[in-house]
Formats: structure tokens, C-alpha cells, sequence
């Protein structure tokens, strides 16, 4: 071979080596990542969540300790921690206080027109049913109409004749079966409530715009947005939903001019809408309501799997819940062990393998230390040090000048 060839040789495989050793490199540290991404996957925690469906210090308190348990679990995981603690905080009132000021306007109100202070009695009566736009109907209605015929009391001490037969057919819409009492109602407000029970039966319409469930006058009639049928006079609606703020307004209906019934969508915060669909679980007690009520639940804070707390005469009960069959479990009592017996049920310990034959223990060496790799690195260090070498110190022979061209004819082939 021809000293030029040799060298080129050299260099070539040089270049071959170091490409292979390269290789060797990359392949190790691919397979380095492939087990850190293996060891990543198998950590994935499942994620349960703990509702306290009693609202009792003694439930939240196992709820809390269940939570702790779950955060440092291998396998397991509470849900996201605003999430979490909706789930098993004391449930808002949610009405509870509107309601308790609402009582006090109405006594306000009573004590008012025994003084036959009547223009204080209307602004508590109003103020009283402004506060109960913002109860769900069914909880609101009774004080409602109360409040209604409180106001219809003052305006006809006030001389409103009109105000006040419309706040007394108010008041008979929302509660049918009332009657007054000669001996605590004076014979002019008592003739007044009875002539509106008489009233026209002709039909008008309330428009309905917003977002929720319509209620008129206490009665569930449907989803806004919608026109519904109503009798001739005012009325009170409601708007509800789950994640929404109740909301209402009174509406005048008359002869050709359907009411106008525009009510915003309160917004609410994420765990206020958790504490919702929370209480909605706690206050299903058809089966089919309650199994509805726990998949809304789970889907809004995406979980698969939850431990329901509750309290029955004393003791504290708990039931599993999974999204597939049979969805609950049986309910038990909680024993000694407290939450630490309901991890078992749903992460049981792994059974311990039996022991395998003991085998010499081989120290696997770190990719980078290992000999392929070394040895790639070595060769392609090596041989490039050479090739270069030799590249740098190459030179073609010289050759004699041959002067004589006697011998050169044109066109021949020698």
C-alpha cells in the first residue's frame, strides 16, 4: 500500500472509531434517561378525597388526620389543597345568616306598627325582603310573605290603598292557606287581605333573562333564559343553581307588558362551589340522588376515589365510593385504628415476596464508568492523535525531472 493510501486509512478509521465510540455514549446515556422516566411513572400517586358530610367537629377531625395520612403516602394522595379543604372545613352558612337578619327586620317591622310608626315598618319590611332575594325560595318563602304583609299593613296606615293590595295578593301568592285574625289585625287590613283573594285570574308573562333555575312565587317553573306564564300584579323571582348565587327581584306584571325579570349571575369562588356540590351530597337521601350528586362531585375536583365521614347517634361512620360498580361501599364504624384502618381498604399492603436464592451482588458500574465506553473514548482519542500526527507530517516523495522529451511523439499511445 502507498504511503499517501496508508495514512488516509488511518485517519479514516480513526473517524469510525470515534463515531462508534460516540455512539456507545449516546446509547448509554438514552438508557440512563429511559430508567430515570420509569422510576418517574411508577411514583404516580392516586388521588382520594375526604368529605365530612356531618359539619361536626369530631368527623373533621378524623377528616383532618385521613388528609395527613393521604399526603404522605406512597401510593395515595389527598386532592388539590384549596379542594381538599372545602371538602371537609365547616360548611358555610349559606343563607343561614341573610336569614337571621331577615327575622330581625321582621320584628323590627311588627314592633314598628304596634307603634303605628307605618313609614319605618315599610322601610324594614322592604329591606327584610331584599335580604331574602338572596335565600334559595323554599328556605325564604314563609318569611317572605310574612315581611309582604307587614308591608302591606304599613301602606295602609299609610294610606296606599294600591301599595298595600298589592303586597297583600303578594302575600297570599306565596302563602294560600294564611288568614288574619280579627284579634291581633284591625277589620280594615283584614277586609282588604280578603277582597285581594278575589282577584283577576287573567294571565300575563314575566321575562326571565339570566342563567339558572326560574322560580315564581316559591314554585320551581323551569331555566332561564324563558318567558313564563303569570297572573296580573307583582310576584317575586328567584334564580338558582348550583354555581350560582341565588338572585331575585319583584316584578310587576300587567295587562300586555310581560314583567322584566333581569337578574345577574352571582359568581362564585372555586371553593364555594366545592362547599355546593358538598352540601348537595350530604342532603341526597334517594340512592339515585345521592350516587348523582357524588359523580358531579367527583368530576368538579377530578378524583376517582373518596372516603365519606359521617356521624349516626354519636359514632362516627364512614363508606369508600370508587366510579365504578358498585360505587359505595358498606358503611362502618370507625374502630381504634381510625383512618389508618380505611388506608388499608384502599391501598392494601403489597404481599411480601418470598425470599430469592442469594446471588453474588454485582456493583452495576455508572454508564460513564463502564469499559465499552471507556475504551470508545480511549480509541477515538488515540487514533485522532495519530491521524493527525501523521496528517501533519505527510509529504508526497520527490520525484527526478525528466528532461528528455525526444522520445514524445504526438499521438502515440506510449
Amino acid at each position: 500500500m502507498a504511503p499517501g493510501m496508508a495514512v488516509r486509512s488511518l485517519i479514516l478509521w480513526s473517524c469510525v472509531l470515534g463515531a462508534l465510540g460516540g455512539l456507545a455514549v449516546q446509547t448509554e446515556s438514552m438508557a440512563h434517561a429511559d430508567t430515570l422516566r420509569d422510576d418517574q411513572m411508577r411514583t404516580v400517586r392516586r388521588s382520594v378525597a375526604v368529605i365530612d358530610l356531618s359539619n361536626d367537629q369530631q368527623v373533621r377531625d378524623v377528616a383532618y388526620k385521613l388528609l395527613e395520612l393521604l399526603a404522605s403516602h406512597v401510593e395515595l394522595a389527598p386532592p388539590a389543597i384549596s379542594d381538599g379543604a372545602a371538602l371537609v372545613d365547616k360548611l358555610p352558612p349559606d343563607g343561614e345568616l341573610r336569614l337571621i337578619d331577615a327575622q330581625r327586620k321582621r320584628i323590627s317591622a311588627e314592633q314598628n306598627l304596634a307603634q303605628r310608626n307605618f313609614r319605618e315598618a315599610a322601610i324594614d319590611a322592604v329591606e327584610g325582603q331584599e335580604i331574602l332575594l338572596h335565600v334559595t325560595p323554599r328556605t325564604a318563602i314563609s318569611l317572605y310573605a310574612d315581611l309582604a304583609l307587614a308591608l302591606g299593613v304599613s301602606r295602609l296606615g299609610e294610606k296606599k290603598d294600591a301599595e298595600a293590595r298589592e303586597a297583600f295578593a303578594l302575600t297570599y301568592r306565596l302563602d294560600p292557606h294564611r288568614t288574619l285574625d280579627d284579634l291581633h289585625y284591625l277589620p280594615e287590613v283584614v277586609q282588604t287581605f280578603e277582597a285581594v283573594k278575589q282577584g283577576s285570574p287573567e294571565l300575563g308573562a314575566i321575562a326571565v333573562r339570566g342563567v339558572g333555575r326560574v322560580w315564581i312565587d316559591g314554585e320551581d317553573v323551569g331555566n332561564a333564559p324563558g318567558e313564563f306564564p303569570a297572573t296580573l300584579g307583582r310576584h317575586v323571582v328567584w334564580l338558582t343553581g348550583m354555581l350560582r348565587e341565588t338572585g331575585g327581584k319583584e316584578v310587576l306584571v300587567a295587562a300586555g307588558r310581560p314583567g322584566d325579570a333581569t337578574i345577574a349571575d352571582g359568581p362564585l369562588t372555586r371553593p364555594q362551589k366545592v362547599a355546593r356540590f358538598r352540601a348537595a351530597l350530604s342532603q341526597a337521601k334517594d340512592p339515585a340522588l345521592r350516587a348523582s350528586a357524588m359523580r358531579e362531585l367527583a368530576g368538579f375536583v377530578n378524583v376517582h376515589e373518596a372516603v365519606l365521614l359521617s356521624a349516626d347517634n354519636g359514632k362516627i361512620t364512614w363508606q369508600i365510593w370508587r366510579d365504578h360498580a358498585p360505587g359505595f361501599s358498606a358503611i362502618r364504624d370507625l374502630g381504634r385504628d381510625n383512618p389508618n384502618e380505611i388506608l388499608k381498604l384502599i391501598a392494601p399492603p403489597r404481599p411480601i415476596p418470598e425470599p430469592e436464592p442469594i446471588r453474588p451482588v454485582v456493583v452495576e458500574k455508572k454508564w460513564y464508568l463502564r469499559t465499552s465506553v471507556q475504551i470508545g473514548l480511549a480509541a477515538t482519542v488515540i487514533l485522532a492523535v495519530l491521524g493527525g500526527y501523521a496528517w501533519a507530517h505527510y509529504s508526497e516523495p520527490s520525484r527526478p525531472w525528466n528532461t528528455d522529451i525526444s522520445g514524445f511523439t504526438s499521438g502515440s499511445s506510449n
